[in-house]
């Protein structure tokens, strides 16, 4: 009889946080982000563009798929429109930001799918950009029997699967900052003014601008926009590490970052773990530390924990939630 296996659990930790990742870009460079820009634009103008640029055997193909010039080739028009949709072509044609960004003359661009910024030089080059992108396009459509939106949005997903992989090896701690932040997100959707994927803004029930983002120290924080400057609301420290033996380095870490924003004004402390471990214990050693929470179940809207900080963030925030 042979001995018994024991098979090890394995982590999903890292295909959670390409999830929440993807759910973060999804609105600035997939297909929802395009049709939201051609809505803001005319039609003529596009086709215009498309002319222009762009071979009528090209188009013709396209369009016996029922598929508009635009979901493959990039016009000086949308991007104008909307800097960010740099990164839908290049993840469409296949270039990680790397790649593509350190390429020559590209570099000039990247300020437009991280910042969605279209800076005066990349302004005055982007005709020539496009027109350098459309014949790379060209040949992907010679290359490539048919075409869908669901076959654009695969070939994105191949250029991003990698890309996320690379950098979730280097950044694994992100994985739970990601999460806390798309939850935030989630909840405060129905006051959504712009988002990127690193900050949101929102107008509260009392007509203030909140910022609400990433940040080196701490790691998300919400600022209110006054018209005499800014007052720091939430800094929130999140500790993603599962190693409960390091909980209290972590909790050390997070005190430290709380101290600093409280120096610089503000007045509610969050920190976020992903370990079980007894709250009144850890307020010992961050007494900064206004409220704890564990990551999975904010996460979950079933606990009380996820209504509790729910009802904090309502508060603070000024929205009903």
């Amino acid at each position: 009889m042979s001995d018994k296996v024991n098979y090890p659990i394995l982590s999903a930790d890292l295909q959670v946080g390409f999830h929440y990742r993807l759910k973060t870009i999804k609105d600035l460079y997939f297909h929802e982000a395009l049709s939201k820009t051609v809505k803001a634009v005319k039609i003529a103008d596009i086709d215009k563009e498309l002319n222009q640029f762009v071979s009528e055997n090209a188009l013709q193909k396209l369009a016996l798929f029922s598929l508009r010039g635009e979901a493959i080739f990039p016009i000086p028009l949308l991007l104008g429109e909307n800097p960010f949709l740099i990164g839908y072509y290049r993840l469409l044609l296949g270039f990680s930001q790397k790649e593509f960004y350190s390429k020559g003359p590209f570099g000039i661009f990247k300020s437009m799918e991280e910042k969605g910024k279209l800076s005066k030089t990349a302004n005055s080059n982007l005709t020539i950009l496009c027109a350098s992108l459309i014949q790379t396009a060209e040949s992907l459509v010679s290359q490539i029997e048919d075409f869908s939106i669901s076959t654009l949005t695969e070939l994105q997903l191949l250029t991003v699967g990698p890309q996320f992989r690379g950098s979730m090896n280097n950044k694994y701690g992100q994985i739970a900052t990601q999460k806390t932040f798309s939850l935030i997100k989630e909840l405060v959707k129905n006051y959504v003014l712009t988002s990127t994927p690193t900050s949101i803004e929102i107008k509260n029930n009392s007509g203030r601008i909140v910022s609400i983002q990433f940040s080196p120290d701490p790691d998300i924080e919400i600022i209110e926009k006054l018209t005499t400057g800014t007052r720091g609301l939430i800094s929130i420290e999140i500790k993603g590490g599962k190693d409960i033996s390091n909980i209290h380095n972590r909790i050390g870490e997070a005190e430290k970052s709380h101290q600093k924003a409280r120096n610089r004004g503000y007045f509610e402390f969050m920190t976020i773990i992903s370990v079980d471990f007894e709250y009144s214990f850890l307020k010992s050693e961050s007494p900064t530390t206004n409220h704890f929470f564990h990551l999975d179940r904010i996460g979950d809207k079933m606990t009380s924990e996820y209504e509790r900080f729910k009802d904090i963030l309502s508060s603070i925030l000024g929205i009903n939630i």
